[in-house]
């Protein structure tokens, strides 16, 4: 009996603590922010994540009647910003930038990374989605797609393709194209800028580049290289006369470009809720849609469950991908 009365002692007002300190979560939701934000770009200003993380705060700015600071902490490919992401106090005062470099990817495609994806952040809200454009030299002998899968058919491991290092968007979806074309092509990676890749592709010293459309569209619109096909399911906006894969005859090569927002892992609940709801606001809104389209993204929004879903689609995607390749970066 003694027993049970002690359990009950401490029972009671620990249950009580919870029951008053329940509603005080979504008291503290209601009155944030009450002070700046700042938001993580693991990425050096001016690249396309940097542009849409400012274009976000910007918005975010005026309905929160805060400042949101950029902070750039680029490096190692994304891990350093998103190791600072990672530590960072978990009340809803630290955004991350993510894309699937130093997530998704470097979960696997590293020995060794200084945090975990899924324990150390929380799912916000997806923000914005890209896609790629697979374009090829005016000198290259293919007109579209199937040109281009035959030429490499018949010259296994001839032809060749840039990108912008091991592991990174180009070299991955690249090698998706390889495996679902079942064709063998080069990889020549360039540790640089797209616009070193491209270069090359224009001078004839690769055949073939796979970028991101909102980088892609002003070299196709010139003439200065072909664009053969899109990794989206629609046509995209700029590139009109460039056909997606699947109707150019390759279903499956489906490589999207995707940011979204996370939040250190323990953020309250109702704190990332209203984070989610008020970029949904902002990604709702035409001005922020009409600027993202200018750059060859669609502006998404999502609820936290959906996108924590989405994470783990591409986690297992490029695990696979990235384990039948037997990449390992140390």
């Amino acid at each position: 009996m003694r027993a049970v009365r002690v359990r009950a002692l401490i029972v009671a007002p620990v249950l009580a603590l919870t029951l008053a300190l329940a509603p005080l979560g979504g008291a503290a939701a209601q009155d944030f922010p009450s002070r700046p934000v700042h938001f993580v770009v693991p990425y050096a200003a001016g690249g396309s994540g940097d542009l849409l993380a400012r274009l976000l705060g910007n918005k975010l700015a005026g309905i929160w009647g805060q400042q949101v600071v950029i902070d750039n902490r680029p490096g190692a490919g994304g891990l350093i910003g998103t190791e600072f992401a990672a530590r960072s106090e978990a009340d809803g005062y630290t955004l991350y930038l993510a894309t699937d470099g130093p997530l998704t990817i470097a979960a696997t495609l590293y020995k060794r990374v200084p945090y975990d994806w899924k324990r150390d952040f929380a799912p916000v809200s997806m923000l914005a989605m890209g896609y790629q454009a697979l374009i090829v030299g005016r000198s290259l002998a293919a007109q579209n797609l199937q040109e281009l899968v035959a030429l490499a058919r018949q010259k296994p491991g001839e032809l060749n393709y840039a990108s912008i290092g091991i592991g990174s968007a180009p070299h991955l979806g690249a090698e998706l194209f390889k495996s679902v074309a079942k064709v063998d092509i080069t990889h020549v990676p360039y540790r640089g800028s797209s616009a070193q890749a491209i270069a090359a592709l224009i001078a004839g010293d690769v055949s073939m580049f796979l970028v991101g459309t909102s980088t892609a569209v002003p070299y196709i619109q010139s003439g200065a290289v072909q664009g053969l096909a899109v990794t989206s399911s629609h046509r995209v906006q700029g590139l009109p006369q460039v056909p997606t894969f699947a109707e150019a005859g390759l279903p499956g090569v489906d490589v999207s470009i995707w940011f979204a927002v996370l939040v250190p892992g323990g953020t309250p609940a109702a704190i990332v809720g209203k984070l989610s709801a008020d970029i949904a606001q902002v990604v709702a809104d035409p001005e922020f849609k009409n600027a993202l389209a200018a750059r060859g993204f669609e502006a998404q929004a999502s609820a936290p469950e959906q996108l924590a879903d989405f994470l783990d689609k591409d986690y297992v995607k490029f695990r696979d991908l990235i384990q039948k390749l037997g990449l390992q970066v140390e």
